[in-house]
C-alpha cells in the first residue's frame, strides 16, 4: 500500500473516532437501541432475572466487562462478564437457576462461533438469552430470546480498520439493559431511571474534550517513542476492568505492540518484577476510590524508575510529584459512566504510535484476524498444510 494511501486512511479513522463528540453520530444507535427495547420490555420475567451473564471475545469481552459493572451497580443483581468459549463448554458450572439466569451475546457481527454456541449451550440448559449486535443479519440471533440491536456496523461503513466506536455503542446498548431490569426488579422507578439517562447525557456531552485529548495524546506517544520500549501495561480496576482490557488490547491492534492489561492491585503481586525502568505504566484512576492503590504503585514506580502515566479527572500533591505525566480527564459524577470517556486516550494512544512508525492504524497481522485463525481452514487432519 502506497503511503499516501495509508495516510488517507488513518485519517479516515481519526474522524472517525473524533465524530463521537457530536450528538448526532450517536443518533441511529439511540433509536435502534429504543426500538429494540420497547420490542420485548413487557416480558414478565425479566423481573424475575437474578444472574446476568455477558459472553463475548476481544472488543466485545472488553464490552463485557464494562457491561458487567453497569448491570450489577444500576440493577442490583449478580452480573459477571465471562469469555464466550468458557461458557460455550462449561455451562453447567455457570448456569445453576436456569429460570432466573440471562445469558447476554456480544457481538458486533453478530457471527463470532463461541457466542453463538454460548447461547445455545445456555438456553438448552433453560436460561434465557439475548444478543447485543449489529442491525443486519446475525447468526448469533438463532439462539437468542431477545435482541438488542445496535449501530455498530459503523466501521464497516466508514470503511476503517480498527474497531472503536462500536464498542461504544454496543456499551449504551448494555446501559439501556441495566437500567431495563433496574425498572422492572425494583431497583429503579421511572424518576430514578430518568436520573441514570441524564447522567449518560452528561458523559457524552463531555466528549467535546476529544480533539483536544487526541492532541494531549500524541504529546504521550512521541515520549513513550522515546522511550525504547515496545511495550507497556495498563492497569484498571472495578468499572474500568474492561477499559483496561479495551485499552490494553486496541494498543496492541492499533500500534503493533505487546499491551497487558492487569487488574490495578494484582499488578503488584508478582507482574510487577518485569518492569525495567523502560516499561510504562498506564493507570485507569477516575476518582478518590483508587488513590490509596495508585499511590502504592506510584511509590514502587519511583522507587524501580518505572515511568507512568495516570488517566484522571482530579490529583492530589502526592500524585503530581510522583506521577511521570498525568492526562486530566473530564470529571464524572458517577465512576460506572466514566468508561464511556477513559477508553479514547488510549485508542488514541495506540492511534499516534503506529502513526508515528507510517504504519496503517489497525491493519492486521500476517493476514489474520481473529477468524482466520482456523485449523480446518488451513491444515488437513494429519497437520499438512492445504493453504
Amino acid at each position: 500500500m502506497e503511503m499516501k494511501e495509508i495516510v488517507a486512511l488513518n485519517e479516515r479513522l481519526r474522524e472517525h473516532i473524533l465524530s463521537l463528540a457530536k450528538a448526532e453520530s450517536w443518533k441511529r444507535n439511540d433509536e435502534l437501541i429504543a426500538e429494540s427495547i420497547a420490542s420485548f420490555e413487557g416480558e414478565p420475567y425479566l423481573g424475575g432475572i437474578q444472574n446476568v451473564y455477558i459472553v463475548g471475545h476481544g472488543t466485545s469481552f472488553a464490552t463485557a466487562s464494562n457491561a458487567e459493572s453497569l448491570i450489577a451497580h444500576i440493577a442490583k443483581v449478580y452480573a459477571r462478564a465471562l469469555h464466550a468459549y468458557q461458557l460455550r463448554e462449561y455451562p453447567e458450572e455457570f448456569i445453576l437457576d436456569p429460570d432466573k439466569t440471562l445469558v447476554i451475546g456480544v457481538t458486533c457481527g453478530g457471527n463470532t462461533v463461541s457466542v453463538k454456541l454460548a447461547l445455545k449451550a445456555a438456553r438448552e440448559m433453560g436460561a434465557h438469552t439475548m444478543l447485543i449486535s449489529n442491525d443486519g443479519n446475525a447468526s448469533c440471533a438463532e439462539f437468542a430470546d431477545l435482541r438488542v440491536k445496535t449501530d455498530c456496523n459503523v466501521e464497516q461503513a466508514a470503511d476503517v480498520q480498527a474497531y472503536s466506536v462500536s464498542h461504544l455503542f454496543l456499551l449504551e446498548a448494555a446501559y439501556e439493559v441495566a437500567v431495563l431490569l433496574a425498572k422492572k426488579n425494583g431497583a429503579a422507578d421511572e424518576k430514578q431511571a430518568a436520573v441514570w439517562k441524564e447522567k449518560f447525557e452528561d458523559v457524552r456531552a463531555k466528549m467535546a474534550c476529544l480533539p483536544e485529548l487526541f492532541d494531549e495524546m500524541e504529546k504521550i506517544a512521541t515520549w513513550y517513542k522515546g522511550t525504547g520500549t515496545e511495550n507497556m501495561v495498563v492497569l484498571g480496576t472495578g468499572p474500568n476492568m474492561g477499559t483496561m482490557v479495551e485499552g490494553a488490547l486496541k494498543i496492541c491492534e492499533m500500534a503493533w505492540k505487546f499491551g497487558a492489561g492487569e487488574e490495578l492491585e494484582d499488578f503488584a503481586h508478582g507482574r510487577f518484577r518485569e518492569m525495567d525502568g523502560k516499561i510504562p505504566l498506564f493507570i485507569i484512576t477516575p476518582d478518590g476510590k483508587t488513590r490509596e492503590k495508585v499511590l502504592d504503585l506510584l511509590a514502587g514506580c519511583n522507587i524501580s524508575g518505572t515511568p507512568t502515566v495516570l488517566f484522571t479527572g482530579s490529583t492530589t500533591p502526592a500524585v503530581e510529584r510522583l506521577a511521570t505525566h498525568i492526562v486530566r480527564m473530564p470529571e464524572v459524577e458517577d465512576e460506572y459512566l466514566t468508561p464511556f470517556l477513559y477508553v479514547f486516550p488510549l485508542w488514541f494512544f495506540g492511534y499516534h504510535v503506529r502513526k508515528m512508525e507510517n504504519g496503517l492504524v489497525g491493519e492486521k497481522r500476517f493476514g489474520l484476524f481473529a477468524k482466520d485463525i482456523d485449523f480446518k481452514a488451513h491444515f488437513n487432519e494429519a497437520g499438512e498444510w492445504i493453504g
